[in-house]
């Protein structure tokens, strides 16, 4: 299925953002070594708006609010929008960080949250340059995001109750099912592609033995059953309505995983329903 020249842009746009959100969790992981808690892709509703956090921190003494950016090539600020190096203005993501924080803030204050609240804004692509940035804005460049974390890991003060309080304050608010309500383009089951894709760049080119599946575009290996279970979560996921059978995911594979293949890994990650004749897995 080929996707409408917006529909395509939005999807790019998506994965670009998904891949940055990836990103940063990665340089979380290596360079912050502090207590502290780390609260992804939230989205909350205040006063009849919902807005999304991408990372929020809470550390002993604050809480950061991470709007993550993943934008690639030269940029310039110019007139508060964005200049690509080809001259198209883009919107001022500090302007969406303001308006994330407003909301973000009249939400702890609610919840009687007293910490010092930080909106953060970080670009985390390393082919990211932006000139003519605003002096004193809240921004973290590729290069500084080091040095940043290394500062947070020198001044931190420990957690207590009220901390985990507030991230289960937090996570009870998050709407879990708005975060994944996106515009989708129109599609039947007849229109989509069937095959087996791999999982890390969604190249149709494959190469599969009996125990794995060989990635040509990206080299990216894995196992056969984790290929089929992540396409199968996409079966589900396009298709709530449909039953899960053997038959139904031979078809939706192509026919490159044999039926017996295919019998025993839903057999194994999944309940089956009803008598042999008719049965489909949950």
């Amino acid at each position: 299925m080929t996707l409408p020249d917006e529909e395509a842009l939005h999807l790019l746009n998506m994965q670009k953002g998904f891949k940055g959100e990836v990103l940063f969790d990665s340089l979380l992981e290596e360079f912050l070594d502090i207590d502290a808690l780390i609260l992804n892709d939230l989205m909350f509703t205040e006063k009849g708006s919902t807005f999304q956090v991408d990372s929020l921190i809470l550390t002993g003494e604050k809480v950061l609010l991470f709007e993550v950016k993943n934008y690639e090539g030269n940029f310039q600020f110019k007139s508060h929008h964005l200049l690509t190096s080809s001259g198209k203005e883009i919107g001022n993501p500090l302007n969406q960080l303001d308006d994330t924080a407003i909301k973000m803030r009249q939400l702890l204050s609610k919840w009687n949250v007293n910490l010092t609240f930080e909106p953060i804004l970080i670009f985390v692509n390393p082919a990211f340059t932006l000139y003519n940035a605003p002096s004193g804005s809240p921004i973290i460049f590729p290069t500084q995001i080091k040095e940043q974390l290394s500062r947070m890991n020198r001044i931190a003060l420990p957690l207590s109750k009220r901390h985990h309080h507030f991230a289960d304050k937090m996570m009870e608010e998050n709407q879990e099912e708005a975060a994944f309500q996106r515009k989708l383009p129109s599609y039947t089951y007849d229109l989509l592609k069937k095959g087996l894709w791999c999982i890390e760049c969604a190249s149709p080119d494959l190469s599969n033995t009996q125990r794995t599946c060989t990635c040509r575009a990206c080299g990216f290996k894995v196992s056969v059953e984790k290929t089929v279970s992540h396409q199968i979560k996409d079966f589900k996921l396009l298709f709530p309505d449909s039953k899960v059978t053997t038959a139904a995911i031979f078809n939706w594979l192509g026919s490159t995983i044999s039926a017996e293949r295919i019998r025993k890994i839903l057999l194994k990650n999944h309940k089956i329903c009803g008598a042999t004749f008719g049965s489909y897995y949950e």
